[in-house]
């Protein structure tokens, strides 16, 4: 840690002196002989001469430009530097001394290439931007091998926080500024990708090589003109599209290793026989020959084991690939692109991995007054889930029992009674999870120019995903040393699932643009309308007899479960938008969007979202000439939005009915059965929709001709009627998850800041560039309509637990899914400890874990616990260097998370199986003054590893090596030999270091949901992946 802060403070100096040289440099008057000086202008990546570029004496008019065939002359004075400058390239200064010729090669600047970036329903000049919108570019997700393209934005975008799993296939979880919504609705709280103009109704999970760019609209004032569905922020996502010429095909590929490298520290055999006959000791257990206790000394051969089920489960280096081939080509006014890919993800657990093909097509039309665009997008996904308990089962697993086959049916229990968790270990080890899913996407978009200046536009889109899921968790045979079956097949179960989700989407605008001397205005005005539908079908069958069927007829006890649903709910808005320009220096921007939703009760449909926006180029003022050498762009911007939220299920505001309740009606002994109904649920009809306010203010700047480049913005967000399904008490007469009622429960502020500067640097053939990234996010409930302190939806360490075993709560003053633990104070180790213990638990024995009576009130309960920090980070950081030398490139990516916290679940799982290393330390009489509490077993009152105390709770904070990649592309003129255009060859490792203080497996697949976040339940771990590829142009 010391040394990356010595890395920062090293380049923060250089910086300082670099800037200070400059500022020098500039008042320094030379007198000197006037020669003239000649040369000539090429482009580095093709060696082409530039014609037209600007070359000029640097703080003087005088200048000249290159000529056809990129040569010029010009008379300079010695000492005198020339500035070399083209649209689209990085500015060169040589200064002149001796030389008489002076030849330059220019490098494209990618800055001011993107220097268009993709608004709602439009695009606009960088500088004439008002809101705060981030742009990513191709290459800059292209670096990242992943099943989903938005993994690669962690750390790349202030404000946007990406987690996720690291299981194969896993979804990234993307948060745009924080926490937008408590709901536990599954997607709430993320963005609305928009591809190609499409909404999308969830991560449409592109490949990487399918985008060309990603915009992020981050303040609601950009996010307004999309209504509701922009409440939670919006990336606009552009796919590749054809070019004009002749045709192109680029070939990448790559090729890799995954690992696991964190782990648990677990005892091993001698030492998990020394703890075993603590804890009985503990236990009061002393004849250790009864064949009730331990059954060590009848069996000393269980020496001869020493087994840690995790290297079973998990496996050493297991492959990723990745093929990707793109076709474009096309005349003027008519191109097209074709796209095609194959992914493939050995995860490093069992049973787990993810593999896709995709295929994308696209036609591109611009002639005349006619502009057409079409896409369509197929994909075929399968989907590998290892079983979500697997790593801490195989923490229950003696070491010095056998190692277990997961390729086996059978187990032999030979030590003690431990059927049952030899039995779960390996039926966790032998589940199959596995999902089928075939995607499809398609759009069009039209546009057409009614009159100068006037247009009529319209995007139509469909998506369609359908998925076939099945679960199967096989039948083990578990037998006993006298060979009696000691595991009830029932427990076994084959589960069919089917789903479709389809969306549908139309809008229909009006768009204007007009320019009349130094004053520019653009407007918008239509009408869109989108449609949701989802239907399922669950079926279950218990009693699989041969583990090789895998179907619901080869379980042979009665269906056990079935149920279905089907809903739909449509968006309605009118939306429209007004911007003014005058000389790209005052900006103006009103918009906003009428919505309708169904899923309201009929007179709470309807809502209108505006916002404003405003923004300044001072730089562009006359009083700004003297610093234009330093700061050449400065821009104030500054924002008001308001969105809405109707993150709930459909329907929620209509009781619902269950079949199956069926009724005897009829006199004497032969009753008629008549089918019933039950109502499921109480309904409220008085659901409203969340609102949120934000104000933004931001300051970009450029200095020393965009070599430095910073954006900074602050934003307050006022969230209220936020929309949660709080749970109703028992006496409702409801149960599950019909027993929760979705009300609007209360109110929340939001508010952060973000920062992203870049420095960049080019010296002859020698490039190089650093971007750090810096988000700061606070949040925090204001007020709740009912109780001051609502546990959330998600059931804590213990899946499936009581209320009493939750951690993360919603309470006035703190910030949503804050951890509200019991306090301990260590453990009891004297005589006066005990004594004074006992008046608040009176069963307390010596070595038991000390609970803080905080309330004062002389017995522990939920009114004891306290508030222990969140699972969200108080700040998040990246940084990103680039280097390029020649045919050189070298990137490398550092992201880290401070300050929140995690509750270890593998070590709180270790703890209460007896496992954890720690607990060779336990305390015993022979260890009194041991800080590990003693084991009691399962017995309640003497329960020291409750899994709701900060005796799991860790600093989580982390930072991680993301990326390093070093690539090599081949010379000109042996591509050009070899019948290519361009050929990179490149190694690369993701993740492959991390340092923390946190001793689970991964801090940060610790939960990402408002409910889950730091719950680490001995979740999917992030992998480090070693991998070379290759990328080819013909």
């Amino acid at each position: 840690m010391k040394s990356i802060f010595t890395v920062f403070k090293l380049l923060n100096y250089r910086l300082f002196f670099l800037v200070s040289f400059l500022l020098l440099s500039a008042n320094v008057d030379t007198i000197a002989q006037s020669r003239q000086i000649a040369g000539k202008i090429i482009g580095a990546d093709d060696n082409l001469p530039l014609p037209g570029v600007s070359v000029r004496i640097k703080g003087t008019t005088s200048g000249t430009v290159t000529d056809f065939d990129g040569k010029y002359s010009l008379l300079v004075s010695e000492g005198e530097t020339l500035e070399f400058s083209f649209i689209g390239m990085v500015s060169q200064y040589i200064l002149v001394t001796n030389q008489s010729k002076i030849d330059v090669s220019m490098e494209a600047d990618v800055q001011v290439l993107d220097e268009i970036v993709k608004i709602g329903y439009g695009e606009q000049k960088k500088k004439e931007v008002s809101g705060a919108v981030a742009h990513v570019k191709s290459e800059a997700l292209e670096a990242y091998v992943s099943g989903d393209a938005a993994q690669a934005l962690q750390g790349q975008i202030a404000g946007v926080n990406v987690t996720t799993s690291g299981s194969p296939g896993a979804d990234a979880v993307v948060q745009i500024r924080g926490v937008s919504t408590v709901s536990d609705v599954a997607g709430a709280t993320e963005p609305l990708y928009v591809v190609d103009g499409i909404p999308q109704n969830e991560n449409p999970r592109l490949a990487p090589s399918e985008i060309e760019s990603m915009d992020i609209l981050k303040d609601l004032a950009s996010c307004a003109i999309y209504g509701t569905r922009g409440a939670n922020g919006v990336i606009l996502i552009t796919t590749k599209k054809g070019e004009a010429g002749k045709l192109n095909v680029s070939l990448d590929a790559s090729y890799g290793v995954k690992n696991i490298i964190s782990g648990i520290d677990l005892m091993n055999t001698p030492e998990q026989v020394y703890f075993d006959m603590i804890k009985e000791r503990n236990r009061g257990a002393n004849d250790f020959d009864n064949s009730t206790n331990l059954p060590i000394p009848r069996n000393p051969s269980i020496f001869q084991n020493n087994t840690d089920l995790s290297n079973v489960v998990i496996k050493d280096n297991q492959p990723t690939q990745s093929y990707n081939i793109g076709i474009n080509g096309g005349s003027k006014g008519l191109t097209y692109n074709l796209t095609g890919g194959y992914y493939d993800d050995r995860g490093p657990l069992i049973n787990s991995g993810f593999s896709r093909y995709n295929a994308r097509a696209g036609v591109r039309y611009d002639r005349g007054k006619w502009k057409i665009n079409s896409s369509v997008s197929l994909g075929s996904e399968t989907l590998e889930r290892s079983n979500s308990g697997l790593l801490t089962q195989t923490i229950r697993y003696a070491p010095y029992k056998p190692v277990l086959d997961p390729n086996s049916n059978e187990a032999l229990v030979d030590v003690g009674s431990g059927a049952s968790t030899t039995n779960n270990v390996l039926e966790s080890m032998k589940m199959e999870d596995v999902a089928n899913r075939d995607r499809m996407q398609g759009n069009i978009s039209l546009a057409y120019e009614l009159i100068e200046g006037l247009n009529i536009n319209s995007n139509i889109g469909v998506s369609n995903i359908n998925e076939f899921r099945y679960r199967f968790k096989p039948f083990i045979e578990n037998y006993d040393e006298d060979g009696i079956l000691q595991s009830d097949p029932a427990t076994s179960y084959i589960v069919n699932e089917s789903s479709r989700r389809t969306s549908t989407s139309a809008d229909v605008r009006l768009s204007y643009f007009k320019k009349f001397g130094h004053h520019k205005i653009t407007g918008i005005l239509g009408s869109s309308y989108e449609t949701h539908t989802r239907n399922s079908f669950t079926a279950q069958k218990n009693g699989v007899v041969d583990n090789s069927i895998r179907v619901l007829d080869g379980a042979v006890l009665a269906a056990s479960a079935t149920n279905g649903y089907n809903y739909t709910y449509n968006i309605i808005g009118t939306l429209g938008r007004i911007t003014y320009d005058y000389k790209s220096k005052y900006m103006f921007s009103v918009s906003g969007n009428y919505n309708g939703n169904s899923k309201f009760a009929t007179d709470k449909k309807w809502k209108f979202f505006p916002s404003a926006s405003v923004a300044w180029n001072v730089s562009e003022e006359g009083f700004w000439d003297d610093m234009r050498g330093i700061a050449n762009n400065f821009k104030i911007r500054g924002s008001h939005g308001q969105v809405g939220g109707q993150s709930f299920l459909p329907y929620s505001d209509q009781a619902t009915m269950q079949n199956g309740y069926d009724y005897l009606f009829g006199a004497g002994g032969f009753p008629t059965i008549y089918y019933g109904s039950a109502q499921q649920n109480y309904a409220n009809g008085n659901i409203q929709w969340e609102t949120s306010i934000q104000n933004n203010v931001g300051v970009d700047l450029g200095l020393f001709d965009n070599k430095i480049l910073i954006t900074t913005d602050v934003y307050h967000t006022e969230k209220s009627d936020m929309l949660f399904p709080v749970q109703l008490p028992p006496s409702s007469g409801v149960t599950g998850q019909a027993s929760k009622l979705t009300m609007n429960i209360g109110n929340m502020v939001n508010k952060g800041f973000e920062l992203t500067a870049t420095v960049k640097g080019a010296k002859e053939a020698f490039n190089w560039s650093v971007t750090g990234t810096f988000t700061k996010n606070q949040n925090e409930i204001t007020s709740l309509n009912a109780d001051q302190f609502i546990y959330t939806t998600d059931p804590g360490l213990i899946n499936g637990a009581g209320a009493s075993s939750k951690v993360t709560v919603f309470s006035e003053g703190y910030e949503a899914g804050a951890f509200f633990l019991y306090q301990t104070d260590g453990v009891i180790q004297n005589e006066e400890q005990l004594r004074a213990y006992q008046k608040i638990k009176s069963d307390a024995r010596m070595g038991d874990l000390i609970y803080v009576d905080t309330n004062n009130d002389g017995i522990i309960t939920d009114e004891d616990r306290v508030y222990m920090g969140s699972g969200f980070s108080n700040f998040e950081s990246g940084i990103i260097f680039n280097i390029s030398w020649k045919g050189f490139d070298f990137m490398m990516h550092w992201y880290a998370a401070v300050g929140h916290k995690v509750m270890n679940g593998s070590k709180a799982m270790a703890y209460s199986e007896g496992r954890h290393k720690d607990q060779v330390n336990t305390w015993n009489r022979a260890n009194p003054t041991s800080s590990v509490p003693a084991w009691r077993g399962s017995t309640k009152q003497h329960d020291n590893f409750r899994s709701y105390t900060d005796l799991w709770l860790e600093d989580g904070s982390y930072i991680r090596l993301k990326n390093i990649q070093l690539g090599y592309t081949l010379p000109k003129s042996l591509t050009k030999r070899l019948g290519m255009t361009n050929c990179r060859l490149y190694v690369s490792a993701q993740n492959p270091l991390t340092f923390t203080n946190y001793t689970g497996y991964d801090p940060e697949a610790a939960g990402n949901g408002v409910s889950s976040r730091g719950l680490d339940k001995g979740n999917y771990p992030i992998s480090s992946l070693y991998l070379t590829g290759f990328k080819l142009n013909f």
